[in-house]
């Protein structure tokens, strides 16, 4: 794969290979899914991974505001 083509994000790896930016949460399989956040990011590395409970939390914390 080149580098021009893993700049898409439907060629980036799947988001489980990577840990929960906010909990730590390691994937296995039976366990919550993770998520891409950044799917603008220029590279897979530096797009952000949270799971999905994490990110449920981000999102009910930017509600109350």
């Amino acid at each position: 794969m080149s580098e021009d083509d893993a700049r898409h994000p439907a060629d980036w790896p799947h988001p489980n290979t990577r840990p929960c930016e906010d909990c730590g949460h390691i994937w296995f399989a039976g366990e919550r899914r993770h998520e891409y956040l950044d799917h603008d990011a220029e590279r897979h590395e530096d797009a952000r991974v949270l799971c999905v409970l994490c990110r449920r939390r981000r999102g009910f914390a930017r509600a109350e505001e």
